[in-house]
């Protein structure tokens, strides 16, 4: 699991998973490219939560405000990561190179890592996981994520789970007119 390898110690972690009736192979190519752009419930969320909306929700969309791709494993993981001061308006997202996530410590930014995990059940259904973890290196930190936290939190959960239903219908609506019976 990637989470370990770039966030083994973490402060918040919420996971969230959904059962799709698609092979991982079929799943795989709709998480790399992570186009949520459909959900109107997800654009509204990103707003109401602060973060900056892209121009366009795919994952090349959330590199541009410095989410960034940390590794990718073809059908089993991706992991993005942050780094920023989530508990400020702007996020302060700070812009940085994957090799540099796992070390990187500075005591006013948090990190943080978000994961999808594909596990096949059968040939023809995957189990889609995603998990959040949040670090905060000093207690001035935790404190202040945790204020934000509070109030953020329903609605970070319902992004995760926006992102998982509209994986789980892409992945199964190509399927089904691809699958042959």
């Amino acid at each position: 699991m990637l989470q370990d390898k770039y966030l083994r110690q973490a402060d918040i972690c919420r996971t969230a998973s959904i059962k799709i009736k698609a092979p991982i192979n079929n799943v795989y190519p709709i998480v790399e490219e992570l186009n949520f752009s459909t959900s109107k419930i997800i654009y509204w969320l990103f707003k109401l939560r602060g973060i900056p909306v892209p121009e366009s929700l795919t994952l090349k969309g959330l590199e541009k405000i410095n989410f960034v791709k940390l590794e990718a494993i073809r059908n089993q993981e991706i992991i993005i990561g942050l780094i920023g001061q989530f508990w400020k308006p702007t996020g302060k997202l700070r812009r940085f190179q994957p090799d540099e996530f796992i070390n990187y410590s500075h005591g006013d930014f948090s990190k943080a890592t978000w994961n999808f995990e594909l596990r096949k059940i059968n040939d023809s259904k995957t189990e889609l996981i995603t998990e959040t973890r949040i670090f905060c290196p000093t207690q001035k930190t935790k404190n202040k994520f945790r204020l934000y936290w509070t109030i953020i939190e329903p609605f970070s959960s319902w992004i995760r789970r926006e992102i998982l239903k509209a994986i789980k219908e892409q992945a199964e609506s190509t399927y089904s007119r691809t699958a042959t019976y």
